[in-house]
């Protein structure tokens, strides 16, 4: 290189380090410096803006109840920091993006962090997923150990699990920006949600930046102990020491260093010294240069010999052993002359070559590494050339990878026994390449919008040939639901698929039902339901007595609210009895003189109607029917608990059923008194029994019927079908269940009224 050309880049690199720009507040979201972003897991970067729930800014201590409360939401010595996404789904992303200009002062950017993740143990790619990255101003990574990037799997060094959760402590690592300073820096953070919307994650973090010399701790005679910033993984001082801080026996002079090596694998080497003797009057700046491969001694600095080519700046900072003080630091801005410039080229198998001062004839297949010494008087310079040999180049036929998938998920498809240098993947709209652009084996995502019939088409090309290969997909749907909803306190919940009890807790809470389609593809339904208060609200009556047919007004105290009501004849309720002349008794009014059959488990909105269910089993428990690979004439089958919660109408489920066969091939539905208007329940009926249990029982016992037990024994079929094989049973009163046909269980009938 040229002295002028060296002098020109050693007068940027001075001009460079007179900026002087404050490293940026991480927790003000609202700076000039910050960039909040927030979309779908497949474009985090979609939209601008702070959303609440999605950038939030903790300043509260406490813990995070996902992590068993083992995480707490501040780390030691912080009073704020950000939570970047939420434990709510839908496959959501958000990053936040941090713009600053490294001052040479603080060129250590040191970083606290934790993640939690839960773990759906998906394929990879679909994933909940953490990023953080420190970048340039083109949004390029400074160096491979500058980015954190973890998937939610079963084993994550530096993390523990709580149930599916898998989520790391607070964890400090650092970051040396001394090589960038007076250059623009990005500092990026980015959260993912499982791509197929049912699962979350998030993280927490926060940053400073932080000076880039040792510090003098404190003295005893001639022993001094300094110390290296905290927050780092580990610690190697000249002196053998491993932890942050290290003392030293001072006799004149002694130069200090310590190799700091970062969490993510990052090194930097910090340096100082320590005299009894005279030291510089004022802090020194030397230029100096070496060749690449080269270590550096001089000038008091001690640097290793992996410094790459380019402007280096280093510190020095002296001791005063006698006054225990720190004096001055010393600069060295060093400047690495490139040696070894590597070329990359191509040619085909037996051909000669003869490019760059290098020849050969006849190449083999493979890789040549070789290279040429250029004696410069100054740095001897290496040309170093990479040769690929590629063959005559033929496409294969087709394209490995499954040929039937889920949308809302990824599948991964490569080119067998290819030797190809350039790949592009061609896919329809509504899928995309997660990952492998450009190379053999890529990752596809296939959207909620993907064609059922998607072409995907690989091209390669090696420079000794060219072809493509196809393959058509066939995209199954996945069913995702998802729904927002309000209940008061006191009251249970039987709406959108879910089945809960009384709900005394005041919140929001997020419910996840996991099932599959008939094609096999995940079926997620998430429901966010809000439980509020039951406010208490007295009302008056006026006139306070009426007969029946009159009409009388409910007045809200402390409220201009009112509302009219007109007396009627008494309402059926659940828990009434209902008897052999058809009608039905109050439970208070019991005994009345006459004869129960049943007890009402529901009532219709007309107060009069409903369904009522037998005071006993039937004699013994009963097989659904034979495993007959045949279809049941207007009997819909349904393939998930979810759907079969709308199935309301076991009396058509049980006249279908009986009249596709005989009573050896269908027992359950013919063991029952169909022809007086009993009948086998279906699935929702069943579980409207089970969820008035406590009523219905009381009733029961009352009139001499056979209570249902209310532990895991309460299983009972159902007349709703799956497939030629399977019934819906409430198996092992947990849930809706897929059961084998052939299995023995009991038969309890209803009937309307």
């Amino acid at each position: 290189m040229s002295s002028k050309k060296f002098l020109l880049v050693l007068l940027w690199g001075l001009l460079a380090l007179t900026v002087r720009a404050q490293c940026p507040d991480f927790t003000d979201l609202t700076g000039s410096n910050v960039v909040c972003y927030y979309g779908n897991t497949n474009n985090p970067d979609s939209l601008t803006g702070i959303v609440p729930g999605r950038h939030t800014l903790i300043t509260e201590q406490g813990t995070d109840p996902r992590t068993n409360s083992l995480l707490p939401l501040l780390p030691e010595g912080e009073t704020a920091v950000v939570k970047l996404g939420n434990e709510l789904v839908g496959a959501e992303a958000e990053s936040i993006v941090y713009t600053f200009t490294v001052d040479e002062e603080n060129a250590i950017l040191l970083l606290k962090f934790a993640v939690v993740l839960e773990d759906p143990m998906h394929d990879p790619p679909s994933q909940p997923r953490f990023v953080m990255r420190v970048m340039d101003a083109n949004d390029e990574l400074l160096d491979p150990c500058m980015e954190y990037d973890v998937i939610a799997s079963n084993e994550i060094p530096g993390f523990q699990s709580f149930g599916n959760i898998r989520w790391r402590p607070w964890t400090n690592t650092g970051f040396d920006l001394t090589p960038y300073v007076g250059q623009t820096v990005k500092v990026s953070f980015t959260t993912y949600d499982c791509t197929a919307t049912g699962h979350f994650g998030y993280a927490y973090f926060t940053a400073a930046c932080i000076n880039n010399r040792l510090e003098l701790v404190g003295c005893d005679g001639d022993d001094v102990t300094l110390a290296a910033p905290q927050g780092f993984e580990s610690y190697q001082w000249n002196n053998g020491t491993t932890s942050d801080t290290a003392t030293y026996s001072v006799q004149g002079t002694t130069v200090v260093n310590c190799l700091i090596t970062t969490v993510l694998g990052c090194q930097l080497t910090l340096v100082g010294t320590l005299t009894t003797d005279d030291i510089p009057a004022q802090p020194q700046t030397f230029y100096d240069t070496i060749c690449e491969g080269e270590s550096y001694s001089a000038n008091g600095f001690t640097l290793p010999s992996n410094l790459t080519p380019g402007l280096h700046t280093a510190l020095n900072t002296y001791f005063n052993v006698a006054t225990c003080t720190e004096d001055i630091t010393n600069t060295l801005y060093l400047f690495v002359i490139q040696r070894y410039f590597h070329y990359y080229d191509m040619a085909c198998e037996g051909n000669d070559y003869n490019a760059l001062g290098f020849s050969y004839t006849n190449l083999p297949l493979g890789e040549i590494l070789d290279s040429n010494i250029v004696l410069t008087g100054g740095c001897d310079s290496v040309a170093v050339l990479h040769l690929t040999v590629a063959p005559s180049f033929a496409m294969p036929n087709t394209i490995s990878g499954p040929s039937v998938v889920c949308s809302q998920s990824a599948a991964t498809y490569f080119l067998p026994d290819a030797e190809v240098l350039v790949y592009h993947w061609l896919v329809p709209d509504g899928v995309s390449v997660y990952n492998g652009q450009g190379t053999s084996i890529a990752s596809l995502y296939f959207t909620s919008n993907a064609p059922p019939n998607s072409l995907i088409t690989l091209t390669g090309a090696n420079g000794c040939g060219s072809g493509s290969a196809q393959l058509w997909v066939t995209v199954n749907p996945s069913y995702h639901f998802f729904a927002n909803d309000t209940i008061c306190t006191g009251n249970d919940y039987q709406e959108n698929g879910l089945q809960l009890g009384v709900q005394d807790s005041v919140g929001v809470f997020v419910y996840t039902l996991n099932d599959t389609t008939t094609c096999g593809c995940d079926s997620v339904h998430v429901v966010q339901l809000r439980v509020a208060e039951t406010p208490e609200i007295t009302a008056l009556s006026d006139p306070t007595v009426i007969c029946v047919g009159q009409e009388t007004e409910l007045h809200a105290l402390g409220s201009q609210a009112s509302v009219t009501l007109t007396s009627e004849l008494n309402h059926v309720v659940i828990g009434d009895i209902l008897c052999t002349d058809s009608s039905c008794v109050h439970l208070a009014d019991w005994p009345c003189g006459k004869v129960a059959m049943g007890v009402v488990f529901y009532v219709d909105d007309t107060g009069q109607h409903g369904w009522a269910v037998s005071l006993q089993d039937e004699p013994t428990t009963y097989i659904w029917g034979l495993l007959l690979s045949l279809d049941i004439p207007d009997l819909m089958s349904y393939s998930n608990a979810f759907t079969t919660m709308g199935d309301l109408d076991g009396y058509q489920n049980t006249a279908a059923i009986r009249a596709s066969g005989t009573a050896a091939q269908y027992p359950a539905a013919y063991h029952v008194d169909f022809e007086h208007g009993w009948y086998l329940p279906a699935a929702a009926q069943l579980y409207r029994i089970y969820a008035t249990l406590g009523i219905v029982n009381n009733s029961l016992q009352a009139v001499g019927g056979a209570v249902f037990p209310m532990d895991s024994e309460w299983s009972y079929w159902s007349s709703s079908e799956k497939s030629p094989y399977e019934a819906w049973a409430l198996y092992n009163s947990t849930s809706l269940t897929a059961v084998n046909k052939s299995v023995s269980l009991p038969v309890r009938t209803i009937r309307n009224f």
